[in-house]
């Protein structure tokens, strides 16, 4: 099956068991011309985004134009994910 940029954006991304992770934002491809990564959003309205999620080829199980299916692992990377803060020279 051959899926194109438009089947791709917007796409609805599942885990496994079946929790609802976003949908595809865009992805990146390499100089062979394959998909590397998928950037998921979730969020209930495209402009009111939470999160967004680097979702690896190899975290795929499935893909067609109805919706992604990845690792369940994927979630609890997402609820992992803190937000650091870095000291700079002119906060010191």
């Amino acid at each position: 099956m051959v899926l194109e940029n438009q089947d791709l954006i917007n796409l609805p991304v599942q885990t496994k068991s079946g929790d609802n992770l976003g949908r595809i934002n865009h992805f990146e491809i390499d100089q062979n011309q394959h998909i590397v990564r998928y950037f998921v959003k979730s969020g209930l309205i495209q402009g009111l985004w939470k999160d967004q999620l680097i979702i690896h080829r190899d975290q795929v199980i499935s893909i067609n134009k109805e919706k992604m299916v990845v690792d369940d692992n994927v979630m609890a990377v997402k609820e992992s994910v803190k937000t650091v803060k870095f000291a700079t020279s002119a906060s010191k």
